[in-house]
């Protein structure tokens, strides 16, 4: 997982593709929270944002902040800001969605460290989702994470076909409009034998 490493397209709040990436899914109105430590005074690091978009890759999950947040933290450690967070599928394990009785839906998962990320321990992610779109967020997320277990690498392209209009018509037998008036130039009939 990497704090503030995503680079962001010209004039957008869309992260710039990584080779062989493809964003699937991305949902607003998400409120992010990342909390590591084990429980001893000290030791924990707590980053939130209270809305932002959560974007789904076929190679990471990526949060972008609608506004940049500072770091609570009560130990001493260089986060500072949260301007964007991204972490590997193959970096979250025990995902979970959970439907609460009251409130919003909920992405939950345990984020393992990777190297030269910001936290050296793992770390737990909850999204919640305030405006919808939870369940889809969390669907594609999982089946992501589970073709990387599976194969070892992400998959290099992911992409559902488009839909495509068949013009309202329904197949049935040709009618004789379709077939021509006369035969075509230059064909002689032959008699059958």
């Amino acid at each position: 997982m990497a704090l503030n490493a995503v680079m962001l397209e010209e004039g957008t709040r869309h992260p710039v593709p990584l080779p062989n990436e493809n964003f699937l899914y991305h949902c607003s109105g998400v409120k992010f929270e990342l909390k590591s430590g084990d429980g001893y005074p000290g030791d924990a690091i707590a980053l939130r944002s209270a809305s932002g978009t959560a974007f789904v890759s076929n190679q990471r999950v990526v949060f972008l902040p609608d506004t940049t947040t500072h770091a609570s933290s009560t130990a001493s450690s260089p986060h500072g800001t949260l301007n964007s967070f991204t972490i590997p599928h193959a970096s979250l394990k025990e995902q979970k969605f959970v439907q609460p009785m009251f409130g919003a839906n909920r992405f939950e998962a345990l984020a393992l460290p990777v190297s030269g990320g910001a936290f050296p321990g793992c770390t737990a992610l909850v999204l919640s989702f305030k405006d919808g779109g939870g369940f889809d967020f969390a669907t594609v997320a999982r089946k992501m994470s589970d073709r990387i277990q599976e194969t070892g690498e992400a998959p290099p392209y992911e992409e559902e076909l488009p839909v495509y209009d068949d013009g309202g018509a329904l197949p049935g037998p040709a009618g004789p409009q379709d077939y021509p008036a006369e035969a075509p130039p230059g064909y002689e009939h032959q008699p059958a034998k």
